[in-house]
Order: C-alpha cells, then structure tokens, then sequence
C-alpha cells in the first residue's frame, strides 16, 4: 500500500505542477472556461481532494483542491481560472491539506504513515483518468455547480 499511495502522490503532484505552472509557465495561454462544483462519495463531500481534469486532445490539463465541502474550482494557466474547454477524462485523488511550510523551504515526509489520512476513502481506480470511468464535457461557456458523486 506504501508504494503504491506513494507514487499516485507524485504523479497528483506533478500533474498539480503542470496545471498550475503559474509564473514558471513557459507554454501558451490554454483558451479555458469556468468550472467549479463539488465532490463527494456516496453522497459525502471529499476534503482535501484533487480533481483533474485531462483533455482527450492532450493539451493542458485543469487541476483543483476540495475544501471541507467538497467545493472546488478548476484552474489550468492560473489557479481558479477555469478548465480546457472540450471532453476531458477525469482523475480524483486525495492530496492532503495545504502545507503549513514556509515558502522556499522544502517539506519531505520519509514515512507515508505520518502522511495525513482521507476522512473519506475512494476506491484507487478513481486515481488515474485512464480507470475512473469519469468524463466531463467543458462547454466554451463552462459548467457551475457541477455535482462530482463517485459510487
């Protein structure tokens, strides 16, 4: 389980880093549209969850963070600042609460038992968008309250 939590952590990270280069950008504004909703399982909202939303096309992918809701709002050039616009495959895993590391330093966790744990847990096919079975459409005009209940 260490392994495997480990790695879909890096790979939540990475995407995380793709969808919000923010000045460190070195591609092209993506055309993006509004999108934001909430997320839960079974009916219960997801905390501290990424969700990311990946174009078929390949272009950039949108990223967002639940909050104790559920809540989220996607951003892909810059954070909040909506989605890719078009089908995206979709990929939810849980990314922890935001860091209370001071900017420039660096926060490495050598044990993933001291890693914070879900207070709701998802299946792991949920963690890649090639398995969640999960597809949304962005239209140009974006997509509000947008209602994510995985089963």
């Amino acid at each position: 389980m260490g392994r495997s939590w480990m790695a879909v952590a890096l790979v939540s990270a990475g995407i995380g880093l793709i969808g919000c280069a923010g000045s460190y950008q070195t591609s092209d504004i993506e055309e993006t549209a509004p999108v934001s909703g909430v997320l839960t399982y079974q009916g219960k909202p997801l905390e501290h969850y990424q969700v990311v939303f990946m174009p078929f096309n390949g272009s950039r992918v949108g990223t967002a963070t639940t909050d104790a809701e559920g809540k989220f709002t996607m951003g892909t050039n810059d954070a909040g600042d909506g989605s890719p616009v078009g089908e995206m495959k979709v990929a939810i895993s849980f990314v922890g609460p935001p860091s209370t590391v001071e900017a420039g330093t660096e926060l490495i966790i050598d044990d993933p038992s001291k890693m914070p744990r879900p207070k709701v847990r998802i299946p792991a096919k949920y963690n890649d968008p090639e398995t969640s079975g999960i597809t949304q459409n962005v239209p140009r005009e974006g997509v509000k309250d947008l209602k994510l209940d995985l089963k």
